[in-house]
C-alpha cells in the first residue's frame, strides 16, 4: 500500500483546501498547547472549507469528555493523543467516541511492541521525536529504527520528527510506515505552509 500524508498545524482554510488539493489523505489541527494551536471556532472554520477531508484533533493530556465534545462540535473524523495518556485513558475515550484513536509516544519513551499492545482501543501509532528534550529524544536513527520495528511487528505507523522534501523518501524506505505526518517541514512560519514546499513534499511521497 502507497504511504499516506498526514499535514498537520493547519491554521487557515486556505491551507487546508490546497492539502485536500494535493491529495493529503489526513488534516490535523491542534488544540494542545502549541505555536499552531488553533481554537474550536477556527477549526470548524477549516472543516467547513474542507467538509470531506479526514480531520484529526491534536490532543494532550485532555479530559475525555472534553476530547469527545470538541471531537464532534468541530466535526473531526479522528482523534490524535500527544501526551502522556495511558492504555486506560484511551479506552475512557473510546467509550466515549466511535472515532478512530492515534496515540503518539516521543522517541526515548516508545514502549516496546509488547506494551504497545496494550492500547488495545488504539488503532494507529505516531512516533516522534521529543523536541523539548533532545537528550532524551535520541536521534532521527534512533526514531526510525524503532518505528520500523513497530512497523514489522503489525503496528500502523504514522512517522513524524524532521520530515521534510529532502529526506521524507529516505524515511520511508527505513521504516516503511503507514503514514508520514509533517508541520514545520513545510511552513514558511509556525502554522502558515509553504505552497512550493508542501507540493515537493507529495511528490517526493508519492515517487
Amino acid at each position: 500500500m502507497p504511504t499516506r500524508i498526514k499535514v498537520c498545524g493547519l491554521t487557515s482554510p486556505e491551507d487546508a483546501i490546497l492539502c485536500e488539493a494535493l491529495g493529503v489523505e489526513f488534516l490535523g489541527v491542534i488544540f494542545a498547547e502549541s505555536k499552531r494551536r488553533v481554537t474550536p471556532a477556527r477549526a470548524a472554520e477549516i472543516r467547513q472549507a474542507v467538509p470531506h477531508a479526514c480531520l484529526v484533533g491534536v490532543f494532550a493530556d485532555e479530559d475525555p469528555a472534553t476530547v469527545s465534545a470538541t471531537a464532534e462540535a468541530v466535526g473531526l473524523n479522528m482523534i490524535q493523543l500527544h501526551g502522556d495518556e495511558t492504555p486506560d485513558y484511551c479506552a475512557a475515550l473510546r467509550a466515549l467516541t466511535p472515532l478512530p484513536i492515534v496515540k503518539a509516544f516521543r522517541n526515548g519513551a516508545i514502549p516496546d511492541p509488547e506494551e504497545l499492545a496494550e492500547y488495545e482501543t488504539v488503532r494507529y501509532i505516531l512516533l516522534d521525536l521529543d523536541k523539548s528534550n533532545p537528550e532524551r529524544g535520541g536521534g532521527i536513527e534512533e526514531l526510525r529504527s524503532r518505528a520500523a520495528t513497530a512497523a514489522r511487528a503489525g503496528h500502523r505507523v504514522f512517522l513524524a520528527g524532521a520530515l521534510d522534501p529532502e529526506n521524507v523518501r529516505e524515511a520511508i524506505e527505513e521504516v516503511r510506515p503507514f503514514c508520514v505526518d509533517v508541520a514545520s517541514g513545510v511552513e514558511r512560519e509556525p502554522g502558515a505552509k509553504d505552497r512550493d514546499t508542501l507540493r515537493r513534499f507529495v511528490t517526493e511521497v508519492r515517487g
